[in-house]
């Protein structure tokens, strides 16, 4: 259960690690041997998704593997869109749990609406993926609750998205 104290003490260690966020692509970057890349997956295409992904492609050494989305006209435009930028057809998906089972995915970049966050950051925390999730992380404590206990678990790297404030 969370209380009071306990919920302030973890913002206020959250907040003090927001202001590392805009070192995380040159430490990514920094680790990666030359002969390295860091391959990303989509779910969630349109809006921030869309945008965090285009971010991630400007990282050199980085590619996207697989997009997926609800809606197929987005989805097909996406993929279109990132063959433009990469040179390669990233795999198509409608169904996010597809989208995990794909091998070779390193991170998971989740762009969906609020509300949808929590069970695919599970789901790619189990499968062992790194996430970048869009902000708002949760809408509700619980939500949180479960997303610490699956990193904690499984020892997933995470980032909110605040790239727009950080960067």
């Amino acid at each position: 259960m969370t209380n009071r104290r306990s919920f302030i003490k973890k913002s206020a260690i959250a907040a003090a690690g927001t202001g590392l966020t805009a070192s995380v692509p040159m430490a990514v970057n920094s680790c990666i041997g030359a002969n390295e890349k860091l391959v990303c997956g989509l779910i969630g295409a349109k809006g921030m998704g869309n945008s965090d992904l285009k971010a991630f492609l400007r990282q050199s050494n980085t590619e996207c593997a697989a997009i997926c989305d609800v809606d197929e006209n987005i989805l097909n435009q996406r993929i279109a869109d990132t063959e433009k930028i990469q040179g390669k057809r990233p795999k198509g998906f409608k169904d996010f749990r597809k989208l995990l089972e794909e091998p070779g995915i390193d991170v998971i970049i989740i762009g969906t609406p609020d509300h949808w966050h929590c069970i695919p950051f599970v789901y790619a925390a189990q499968e062992g993926k790194h996430i970048y999730c869009e902000k708002p992380l949760a809408n509700y404590i619980e939500e949180l609750n479960i997303m610490e206990r699956a990193v904690k678990r499984y020892g997933n790297v995470v980032q909110v998205g605040q790239w727009q404030r950080s960067d």
